[in-house]
């Protein structure tokens, strides 16, 4: 797979590396995913302080390799984009990372994650220099998350995205940039931001990250339900709905009026959801306590649903009816 040149150069970071790493591999139904395999062969074969970890994919996801817990390379970083993933390798491996002292400064004030994607082509000799920069941002800081994406391996997303040209930065789907970009004009963007505004990456990540306390915090400071929450509290990974579902639990234990803003949006849902996500609608349904849910559920024991589905919404009226007994009248 690698030209005489390139796997000098891996040979080389085999020499860098103090110690064995680890990457990861996730491979899907996609057509791409052989080549994914057979870079990861190679690469070790060459470096063997390299051990992938292997791991399948959902089928709508794209395979890709995962450095760390958020650098993700949805493209084979040969050509011109080998050198920054070699060097992103060798500071993973050796603990030692290069940054000026300015941007330090700037990247200690970031308290929101956020997740950084950028589309790349292996023909694009500029390309490089920004994902170099990027993945010195993302080393340097554990609140945010990269995804290096080949548009010519993946042309859906480049149409999705509406990419035009590359390099083609985005900051949580909202923001973006063409061509060379300077890190503190990323920096302040990602400072500035609403946290209202995050989008459903970046809340993914707040939960995978184990923060579900604080994403609930950020939630009851703003007297808000992000709009993305929803879509993380139905998101199709059991993992990720469980955080959420305890975000919500947590909520409800410190502002039932704002967890019930939830209600109708998850209700909406629900009709289009899977099997088990619509019994963790209900199961929502049932901590947040609202007697107004009641009617729905109702509706669901009645009605022709899967039968784990109507058992969840018989318990949630159950907790809820549990809940209104225990709540003292006033006028007594």
């Amino acid at each position: 797979m690698f030209t005489p040149l390139e796997e000098s150069q891996i040979i080389e970071l085999n020499h860098q590396l103090s110690r064995h790493i680890r990457i990861g591999l996730a491979t899907s139904q996609h057509a791409c995913s052989r080549l994914f395999q057979e870079f990861c062969d190679d690469l070790t074969r060459l470096v063997p302080r390299i051990t992938i970890s292997k791991a399948e994919a959902d089928p709508q996801d794209t395979p890709h390799i995962l450095i760390g817990s958020g650098l993700q390379y949805q493209a084979i970083p040969a050509g011109y984009e080998l050198q920054p993933f070699l060097e992103a390798l060798a500071a993973l491996g050796s603990n030692s990372l290069n940054i000026a002292e300015p941007i330090k400064i700037l990247l200690e004030t970031i308290k929101l994650p956020a997740s950084l994607t950028i589309f790349i082509t292996p023909q694009c000799t500029f390309c490089p220099q920004m994902v170099r920069r990027l993945i010195t941002l993302w080393m340097t800081d554990e609140n945010l998350q990269l995804t290096i994406i080949d548009g010519t391996l993946f042309p859906e997303m480049v149409q999705t995205r509406r990419i035009r040209a590359v390099p083609t930065i985005l900051l949580d789907d909202q923001f973006r940039w063409t061509g060379s970009v300077p890190l503190e004009e990323l920096i302040d963007a990602i400072i500035t931001r609403d946290p209202v505004s995050l989008r459903p990456a970046s809340l993914e990540n707040i939960i995978k990250e184990g923060g579900a306390g604080r994403l609930a915090a950020m939630m009851l400071k703003a007297e808000k339900l992000f709009p993305a929450f929803l879509d993380v509290l139905t998101h199709h990974k059991w993992p990720i709905r469980l955080g959420a579902m305890v975000v919500i639990e947590e909520i409800a234990g410190k502002n039932p009026d704002l967890a019930a803003e939830a209600l109708s949006p998850l209700w909406d849902r629900f009709h289009e959801a899977s099997v088990q996500i619509q019994g963790d609608i209900l199961h929502v349904f049932g901590e947040i306590g609202d007697p107004r849910s009641i009617s729905w559920l109702e509706t669901v024991m009645s009605g022709n649903f899967d039968r784990e589905v109507k058992e969840a919404a018989k318990e949630a009226v159950k907790k809820i009816s549990n809940n209104k007994a225990q709540i003292p009248n006033k006028s007594q």
